[in-house]
């Protein structure tokens, strides 16, 4: 496989996970199913209370809903950020610094879906990062 269109795959995994986590949480804002609370009775409270950080800060279930999302955008971002580089720019990897930034920001997805998240994401970005890191090696 060419090395390009690898670190490519490796953006599109990043892609469909973050697209996929997006379409949960947006479906959760409609009609909470994903990232509840298995008591759900704990979701009526987590709507009833607010994080200490700020007073103006909304509910806890819509702060955590918009860090879903935000979460969810950085994700989108970086996989499309990888496609594009590896099909229309792939020169910006002659940069050491920009591959190893690239490698560490994947692996560091791979560790937090390792001790935060579960299966799915953990496998996802390992495929993904893996991907990516062998394209650059191939490349490099």
């Amino acid at each position: 496989m060419n090395a390009q269109l690898l670190i490519a795959v490796g953006g599109l995994i990043f892609l469909v996970l973050g697209a996929a986590h997006l379409r949960l949480t947006v479906r959760d804002m409609k009609e909470p199913r994903a990232f509840v609370p298995a008591k759900r009775e704990l979701l009526e409270e987590l709507k009833a209370t607010r994080i200490n950080l700020r007073r103006d800060v909304k509910d806890f279930w819509t702060s955590y809903l918009g860090f879903h999302i935000s979460h969810s955008a950085g994700i989108i971002f970086f996989g499309m950020a990888i496609i594009y580089f590896a099909l229309v720019r792939p020169d910006i990897f002659a940069d050491l610094y920009v591959r190893l930034a690239v490698v560490i920001f994947g692996a560091a997805y791979v560790l937090m879906a390792r001790a935060f998240w579960f299966s799915i994401p953990f496998f996802g970005a390992l495929l993904g990062t893996s991907a990516i890191a062998i394209g650059l090696a191939m490349l490099y």
